[in-house]
């Protein structure tokens, strides 16, 4: 088949109906046994074509998630095997996310350092010395990271920019609980990565105070690149 953005777009509305599908699955705590509803109804009720909604299905069926009987209809499977693809498919969306998320964030950086406040360089300064001091406890300062980064990307001053990146912030953290339940069922240690992002944080800011625009997205790309190694693990 001819690879086109056609192709790649219907690619990625299967794979979102596929992870609505999952979620409905666990949202309505269908067993394995049980039957989903009937192809019209679904397709019904969430506004797609019965064709999208059986390539969404086959691609759960492919997955070990659900089984289709020709005749009887698409049943739940004993899917301790298929939750791995949901976990696949979590990844896929948060990656996604956390991809747009990081480029808006960096340019906000970017263009907010020459400008930024000296009163709002102090504030962030002193945000990241109470982080550091708290990661250094063995604590995930998880509010005060919030702050902290809505604080910097509104310092580019684009309200817009800022309620957006936010958005997504909120969207992606929705996949944290199943992600992480994951990696402590795997017996991965994630903690310390996250914990160890803090001096970086710090550092930032001080390159942000001295000006120096190129130091400060360097850490700004190591925060990211912890980040990426905690969702690398993902099997």
């Amino acid at each position: 088949m001819e690879y086109s953005r056609e192709t790649e777009g219907k690619s990625l509305l299967y794979s979102k109906l596929s992870d609505r599908i999952y979620q409905y699955i666990k949202e309505e705590d269908l067993k394995p046994g049980d039957r989903l509803p009937g192809e019209r109804k679904l397709a019904a009720e969430w506004k797609v074509s019965r064709p999208t909604l059986r390539e969404a299905i086959r691609e759960l069926e492919n997955q070990g998630v659900v089984r289709v009987e020709v005749g009887k209809g698409t049943f739940v499977t004993d899917y301790v095997e298929g939750r791995q693809m949901s976990i696949h498919l979590a990844l896929k969306n948060f990656l996604e996310l956390f991809e747009i998320k990081t480029v808006l964030e960096r340019y906000c950086l970017e263009n907010a350092i020459p400008k930024i406040s000296e009163s709002k360089l102090k504030e962030l300064e002193d945000l990241a010395v109470q982080m550091d001091a708290i990661a250094a406890r063995g604590v995930m300062p998880k509010e005060m990271d919030h702050q902290f980064h809505r604080s910097v990307i509104e310092s580019y001053g684009n309200q817009e920019m800022t309620n957006m990146v936010c958005n997504m912030i909120e969207m992606y953290e929705t996949f944290d609980k199943e992600l992480y339940g994951y990696f402590e069922e795997t017996g991965f240690d994630y903690f310390p990565i996250l914990l160890s992002t803090f001096p970086y944080h710090l550092e930032m800011v001080r390159c942000m105070k001295e000006r120096n625009v190129e130091k400060a997205l360097e850490m700004f790309d190591k925060i990211v690149a912890l980040d990426l190694e905690i969702y690398g693990r993902i099997e």
